[in-house]
């Protein structure tokens, strides 16, 4: 039997968005997915659907499974013959002990190679606006374990505090969260002055994302009072009081946290409008798409087909691809779009639409296109669609008598599992400042799966929550919303990710005037 080989690959820091393209093709094409703790949970939906998924994930006093376990399970699988991914967070040779399973799988002769990550003891300082060297300040890093064991047993990792506390540079700590008090008091006795800069990052670039700043005298005590715990990371240095990051005034999303209530290839497309203005956006994920088994309709009939969202024409590709339906088939059909995420979806495949209303949403389009309709002549439109679409374009032709088939090509499904860790993100001082829904269907998703003790107002620590701000996406989505809670929301207009994001700088700009004037 042919054995299989393994790829050690580093999963980045923090979000997704971090993960470098070489990892993700790979993630894509494994057979056997082994993964750690510390990597953003959408990441094991990248792999195929039949992909072996294999969490072996360790935290201080939670060990799934020992290391030389994981060898030898790297060993079995590859011997299996499979294509197997051992995906670390941030970088597999950055204390990930990835050199140890190299060497196990070198010694059974089982093919191996490493794809780095990109390490949080560089990117996690960076995301708070850290750099870890700067010209005339520091002019080189030391990178330390706080997890190193003692010889002597004793409690506490085992550094060479004498030698890190003479250091001019900047001292970077990994996993030291549990340890933090003790690391600051040696520092200090071996001479590192109390009042030097000192910072801890937890959930470094990821939404959740909290920094505290401190001399080191009062780092701990500091930490300690904000809540601060592992997964984190510790600056110590002149660096450490930087922070370089933009300004809300030049840039007023910048920084802004957005929870993105929706599909995968919504929260992408939100992430793509906003990544240039400084936004961090959030997938959460709450919507599975299943498309509807079946073959496609029969085209002749129709003169039009319709698309009213990106995830449909994806679908009808995919359909079109695995039927072996040639592209010819089109030929002479014009087709309509509700939006230009849906147009940009379809001009990825080349082809450009037809026709799309100046108002994203269904009802413009079933009246702009019954016009044109009634102009031009023709047969009647075939819509490609979510199952749980809207009624406002099928009115619009009922009430223009012109013939049409409703051809469901999918369903938005809850992803219960999604969505509880989703409204855990979303409460409390990790919370985005801004969800935002896509769909009706998310707005369904969102609250309709919700427990009644979850709908009331969540307190904490003797004090109401921090609770994002809604935003929907055009006005169907809005009427969902307004019939779920009495929260106040924000209405997008137009319907598009153009529209959220002018909605969102709209907002974030009276808050700054807002915050001008009472200063």
């Amino acid at each position: 039997m042919k054995t299989g080989s393994v790829v050690l690959a580093g999963a980045g820091c923090g979000d997704a968005s971090l993960l470098t393209e070489e990892v993700r093709c790979c993630l894509r094409t494994c057979e056997t997915l082994v993964y750690d703790d510390l990597i953003d949970k959408s990441l094991p939906d990248l792999a195929p659907e039949d992909c072996e998924k294999i969490y072996v994930g360790k935290r201080r006093g939670q060990h799934s499974m020992k290391q030389e376990q994981i060898n030898g399970l790297l060993i079995q699988k590859a011997r299996e013959g499979k294509k197997v991914l051992r995906l670390k967070g941030g970088d597999p040779y950055v204390f990930g002990r990835g050199g140890e399973e190299f060497l196990a799988l070198h010694k059974e002769g089982i093919s191996c190679r490493c794809l780095p990550g990109i390490t949080s003891a560089v990117a996690v300082p960076e995301a708070a606006g850290i750099p870890v060297t700067h010209r005339g300040m520091s002019r080189a890093v030391t990178v330390v374990t706080g997890t190193a064991v003692r010889e002597d047993g004793k409690e506490g990792p085992d550094l060479d505090f004498p030698s890190l506390a003479r250091l001019e540079g900047t001292l970077v700590i990994l996993m030291g969260m549990h340890h933090l008090e003790g690391i600051a008091r040696r520092l200090m006795e071996e001479g590192k002055a109390a009042d030097t800069p000192a910072a801890v990052i937890m959930e470094g670039a990821t939404l959740r994302q909290r920094c505290v700043r401190a001399p080191l005298k009062e780092l701990a005590a500091r930490a300690k009072e904000a809540g601060l715990t592992a997964p984190a990371v510790i600056v110590i240095g002149k660096t450490a009081a930087f922070e370089l990051l933009p300004e809300k005034r030049l840039s007023p999303l910048a920084g802004v946290r957005v929870g993105a209530a929706g599909s995968r290839s919504f929260a992408r497309h939100l992430e793509e409008r906003l990544f240039w203005e400084g936004a961090q956006v959030q997938d959460t994920g709450i919507l599975k798409i299943c498309p509807i088994p079946g073959p496609l309709p029969d085209f002749s009939g129709w003169d039009w087909l319709v698309f009213t969202s990106p995830n449909g024409v994806r679908i009808f590709w995919e359909k079109m691809k695995k039927e072996k339906k040639d592209l010819r088939m089109l030929a002479g059909k014009k087709i309509a779009v509700i939006g230009p995420g849906t147009g940009k979806a379809l001009e990825e495949a080349g082809l450009y639409p037809d026709y799309m209303p100046k108002r994203y949403d269904g009802a413009h389009l079933g009246e702009g296109l019954c016009g044109r309709i009634c102009k031009e002549g023709g047969k009647g439109a075939l819509f490609l669609r979510a199952a749980q679409a809207g009624p406002d374009l099928p009115k619009a032709f009922e009430c223009f008598r012109i013939p049409f088939l409703d051809w469901p090509l999918y369903e938005t499904v809850p992803d219960r599992e999604a969505l509880e860790c989703a409204r855990l993100q979303t409460e409390g001082e990790t919370a985005p400042d801004y969800l935002v829904f896509g769909s009706a269907s998310a707005v369904r998703a969102w609250f309709l799966t919700q427990k009644p003790e979850e709908t009331k107002t969540a307190q904490g620590n003797g004090r109401e929550k921090k609770k994002p701000v809604y935003v929907s996406m055009g006005p169907s989505c809005s009427a969902q919303l307004a019939a779920l809670t009495k929260e106040t929301f924000l209405t997008a207009l137009p319907s598009s990710v153009d529209g959220i994001a002018a909605c969102l700088r709209k907002e974030e700009e009276k808050r700054i005037r807002c915050r001008d004037f009472v200063d």
